[in-house]
């Protein structure tokens, strides 16, 4: 039977920070910048409905908050308690409203701590540690020092890879379903619209 530790953020992470503390400039194309409101339901980033910042800005920013394959981004002001796992090498901007950790892969598998942060034990930490009133915040410090649970690394990478093939699932059947509605509204247009 593999043995659970409760560790710190901190002490499985090789960094955790946010974005920039400044709004950037934005302009009308470049490189994309994100917000809270550009994680979907399913934990995703959507970069439909982005603004934009200039290369140039981009390249002013530090490496460790720019997102890589294996990183989480972590709401933590106002919707706070969303994580995300970055899955492709695409390059985007953020402000300090999202953290990005950065996952020692020799202690912990970044899927696995995503699972791991998507809990509602997870979530009540965030929850008792947030301050303010309107728009609630988790400081670095605070997420630095929330805890999760982590077996083995066999262990970590057979839960990642169990919980993975179910959120494939549920993605495929949200695109078909996506379809069929689709297809309805289109039957609905020409049977009661057009005709």
């Amino acid at each position: 039977m593999s043995q659970w530790k409760k560790v710190k953020l901190k002490d499985i992470c090789l960094s955790i920070s946010d974005g920039d503390h400044l709004p950037p400039p934005k302009t009308d194309h470049g490189i994309p910048f994100i917000t809270i409101s550009n994680i979907d339901s399913l934990n995703h980033l959507d970069f439909s409905s982005t603004l934009f910042v200039s290369q140039e800005y981009y390249d002013t920013v530090d490496d460790k908050r720019k997102a890589k394959p294996g990183d989480i981004l972590y709401s933590v002001v106002g919707s706070f308690g969303k994580p995300v796992l970055i899955k492709e090498n695409k390059p985007f901007a953020f402000q300090r409203h999202i953290a990005i950790l950065r996952p020692d892969n020799d202690i912990v598998d970044s899927a696995f701590m995503y699972y791991a942060m998507m809990t509602y034990d997870f979530y009540m930490q965030a929850d008792s540690v947030a301050l303010g009133a309107a728009q609630r915040t988790i400081s670095l410090g605070s997420l630095r020092d929330m805890t999760v649970e982590v077996p083995s690394k066999e262990v970590q990478q057979h839960i990642a890879n169990t919980l993975s093939q179910y959120d494939t699932l549920i993605e495929n059947y949200q695109q078909q379903i996506k379809l069929l509605e689709e297809a309805a509204q289109r039957l609905y247009k020409e049977w009661f619209v057009d005709l």
